[in-house]
């Protein structure tokens, strides 16, 4: 039985996603006026990433993010599309966290993403 998130937004699903997301766990620092709090991704891909917390802002909220990889950290503006809260017991069975496309990746990103995966296998 699935409970229900707090927030509105609907995930459009793995079955509609184009672009295959690398199942990765990298720190992020992540705020709206300041990197005031951290979490761990659980997917990403060259145009956005799942955020693992059960704080997450509401769909439509514009986010800074800085991702540390193993040789350096890379920093995106992204915008919240879907956000899932559950209960605080069962925060660490059940998936919560946010969906977050980046604002206008970088051919930098673009580039190092694709590395990145091959260099670690990631597909």
């Amino acid at each position: 039985m699935a409970i229900a998130g707090k927030y509105a937004g609907a995930p459009a699903g793995a079955g509609s996603r184009i672009i295959h997301r690398a199942k990765a766990r990298l720190l992020v620092r992540y705020g709206i006026q300041a990197l005031d709090r951290t979490a761990l991704t659980k997917n990403i891909s060259e145009s956005g990433l799942f955020l693992r917390t059960n704080h997450p802002y509401r769909p439509n909220t514009t986010v800074q993010l800085s991702i540390q990889f193993p040789d350096r950290s890379m920093h995106f503006w992204g915008r919240v599309v879907w956000a899932k809260q559950v209960p605080p017991q069962l925060a660490h069975i059940l998936d919560c966290g946010m969906g977050i496309c980046f604002l206008e990746p970088s051919p930098e990103w673009l580039a190092f993403y694709s590395e990145w995966k091959k260099r670690y296998g990631l597909l």
